[in-house]
């Protein structure tokens, strides 16, 4: 375990999605209460730092963001641990490679050779075929609107029902999805936006703004470019490498069937089912696993996954990277604390009906497993 003397910094590094504050809405609002407490349970005192990143900037201009924060915010001479949500596990494994060259003055060195572990949640490391989709015209529109509608359902609950039912038919025909659908688009937008104050609106529009000034990041995350990354990312001696790991169940007739009779929950399911398809569309090539890893997968799935498997947002197995601290089944924002539970306090807030069976149970075991990888436990190898 670390010593509890020695100062440490821990990075909790966003996605794409990238909205890290918005009025009293968090990025990482649940993890981030979460994980400090449990790092004070096992005698670590650490200063847990939310990232502010670039949404869809590349990813070295975002590994650049992340030093930057580091270099501006870190206590002197700390160690430093970093956590990453979907891209942002990404970033924090360019920010090491060792002799990685960053659009910033700052030296990479000193701070990446201060990093002891990190861990990358629901990473797509072999990349995603949801981001094919989403670098088309159409598709970065679609991007704003999930954004937007995402935001929405976290800070207010469920999403009105015309607006799912809107979506999801933009969403369901692939190939229609491409074609002339711009106007229902804009207009999802004006309606989604109605839903936030005035300078709730202002914020929107300035982060949609940095999305529309830089829209690098989507071709990288494409599987044949990430192919090309790994080949040059390599890992830094001395860094532990961890992942976890999210898969929802595929959408099926009995998913609509248990989700009840309620028009708005089945509009839901009915966009993770368009979600989920878009993202097994092509899916990835199976990585080379490792037995322990192989039997992470069986143990927490009864199988290896499919190529096409994955959490609505990013396949699976292209989520496999080094240690498999823990793999459940979840849509690709529980593992953060956004599923339904109204009840706590602050209440949780579900992105979408996946019917994957994810609960405070599983969010607690999940940032159990990051805390004890932070603090050196005993992990798989």
């Amino acid at each position: 375990m670390t010593a509890a003397a020695t100062p440490t910094d821990v990075y909790l590094i966003p996605g794409f999605f990238g909205f890290t504050n918005f009025g009293e809405f968090k990025y990482f609002s649940h993890a981030k209460r979460v994980l400090s407490e449990m790092l004070v349970a096992r005698g670590l005192t650490a200063k847990v730092h939310a990232v502010r990143s670039l949404p869809t900037a590349s990813l070295p201009r975002r590994a650049a963001t992340l030093l930057e924060t580091i270099v501006s915010t870190a206590t002197p001479n700390s160690v430093i641990h970093l956590i990453g949500h979907s891209t942002g596990g990404i970033d924090a494994r360019l920010l090491l490679v060792p002799g990685v060259t960053l659009p910033t003055t700052l030296a990479v060195e000193p701070v990446a050779a201060r990093v002891q572990s990190t861990v990358a949640i629901s990473s797509p490391h072999r990349g995603s075929p949801l981001a094919d989709v989403l670098t088309s015209v159409m598709g970065q529109q679609l991007l704003q609107i999930l954004s937007m509608a995402t935001i929405r359902s976290i800070r207010l609950g469920k999403l009105p029902l015309p607006i799912l039912t809107r979506m999801t038919k933009i969403l369901a025909p692939v190939g229609g999805m491409l074609g002339a659908r711009g106007g229902l688009v804009e207009q999802l937008y004006v309606d989604l936006l109605r839903d936030f104050d005035v300078e709730q609106s202002r914020q929107l529009e300035a982060f949609f703004r940095l999305v529309r000034a830089d829209r690098s990041l989507l071709p990288q995350l494409a599987p044949p470019a990430m192919e090309l990354f790994n080949t040059r990312c390599t890992a830094r001696a001395g860094v532990r490498y961890g992942c976890v790991l999210s898969q929802a169940h595929p959408p099926t007739l009995g998913g609509h069937v248990r989700t009840g009779l309620n028009p708005l929950d089945q509009a839901s399911y009915g966009l993770f089912q368009a979600l989920y398809r878009l993202t097994a569309l092509q899916p990835t090539t199976v990585p080379p696993l490792t037995q322990t890893q192989r039997s992470t997968l069986r143990e927490a799935y009864g199988t290896v996954p499919t190529p096409g498997a994955n959490d609505a947002i990013v396949p699976t197995l292209s989520q496999v990277w080094e240690t498999i601290l823990v793999a459940v089944w979840g849509d690709h924002l529980d593992l953060l604390g956004y599923f339904e539970d109204p009840r706590a306090t602050p209440p949780h807030r579900d992105w979408l009906r996946s019917k994957s069976g994810f609960n405070r149970g599983v969010f607690l075991d999940v940032w159990a497993k990051i805390a004890g990888f932070i603090c050196a436990e005993a992990q798989p190898t």
